[in-house]
């Protein structure tokens, strides 16, 4: 799933796919996310025109 967020996103944007990271993680069993109860999600965008 990752390359094809990463490439719909370069595609959206319009910039080379090497431009973008998407990283993925666990919470591990920590809380209730981790324990399987919930879900999240977090996004960080820079974005800067040159």
């Amino acid at each position: 799933y990752i390359y094809n967020m990463r490439k719909n996103i370069s595609k959206t944007l319009c910039i080379d796919i090497d431009r973008v990271s998407v990283k993925a993680t666990t919470e591990e069993g920590l809380g209730f996310i981790g324990s399987g109860d919930g879900i999240s999600a977090h996004a960080v965008v820079l974005l800067s025109k040159v």
